[in-house]
């Protein structure tokens, strides 16, 4: 009898467990990613952010700023020239190779895709 009551004791406790270890478990999406929860993605237009966002990685000294020698990415104009000849998209979005330092986060690339997916408005 006591023997039939520790197996089931033994038992007991291994099926607790399995049931604890095997419990509901889910993931919270916004925990998991929360940069995508907080970022902006309506409305994007260069002078709502893209400009911003130019500004602060590109349009720095000794990079783009007019005065490198190098493309110079300080109006719309400029900034959309790159984006009609497929060089911004192809040199940050796809190679990520710029800006150098990989500042960008991840909101801010998807911004710009979308920017440049949306026709690249200036406003």
């Amino acid at each position: 009898m006591v023997h039939r009551i520790i197996k089931a004791g033994i038992g007991l406790v291994f099926l607790s467990l399995l049931v604890g270890t095997q419990s509901c478990y889910y993931d919270n999406e916004e925990e998991l990613y929360p940069e995508s929860f907080n970022c902006d993605t309506t409305g994007i237009t260069y002078d709502e952010k893209i400009g911003a966002i130019v500004a602060q990685n590109c349009a720095t000294s000794g990079c783009h700023d007019g005065n490198s020698g190098a493309i110079e990415l300080i109006n719309y104009s400029a900034v959309k020239a790159i984006v009609d000849n497929g060089k911004l998209e192809e040199r940050v979005l796809v190679q990520k190779n710029m800006p150098p330092s990989q500042n960008l986060t991840t909101c801010e690339y998807q911004q710009l895709e979308l920017w440049i997916f949306n026709g690249a408005p200036e406003n």
